[in-house]
């Protein structure tokens, strides 16, 4: 970390990357288990399918990095290609409240499946959902930096 890097209180990368292994692992366990028929295993076609799997995980990957990413520092709060300053967010609203309706951070209409919303308040009134896959986790490391920011 370089010194003027501020430090990354909450962060989540969208997916993992071993998840490209799939397509190799796939064509290795295709030529294994093919070894043991007559002729033998036909290396062109599992080499072909082990590539293109690889090159469509290698798709998803890139873009659920790219799309699905949170980073929360002191001075932003960042959700997929969207960059929102903390100076803007004045508190968070209750886990219960119904976030239908409201804006979502990101990329995207709603919030993505599978991930948590937090509702979030701003300091024009409004309010605004962020998302993680830790939705929990988030919300600690939002209240944890409200609740710093006030004491200041």
């Amino acid at each position: 970390m370089t010194g003027t890097e501020a430090p990354v209180l909450f962060e989540e990368s969208g997916t993992r990357p071993w998840l490209l292994l799939f397509g190799p692992v796939l064509a290795a366990v295709g030529i294994g288990l093919e070894s043991f028929a007559p002729g033998g295993a036909s290396l062109p076609l599992w080499l072909g399918v082990g590539l293109l799997v690889l090159l469509y995980t290698l798709l998803l990957v890139r873009s659920r990095r790219r799309y699905l990413r949170v980073r929360l520092t002191p001075s932003t709060l960042e959700q997929g290609t969207t960059s929102l300053p903390m100076s803007h967010v004045t508190s968070l609203r209750p886990v219960d409240e119904e976030h239908h309706g409201v804006r979502v951070l990101g990329d995207g209409p709603v919030v993505p499946r599978r991930l948590s919303p937090v509702v979030l308040r701003l300091t024009d009134g409004t309010r605004a959902v962020a998302w993680a896959r830790d939705g929990d986790g988030l919300r600690t490391a939002l209240e944890d930096l409200l609740r710093t920011r006030a004491a200041s």
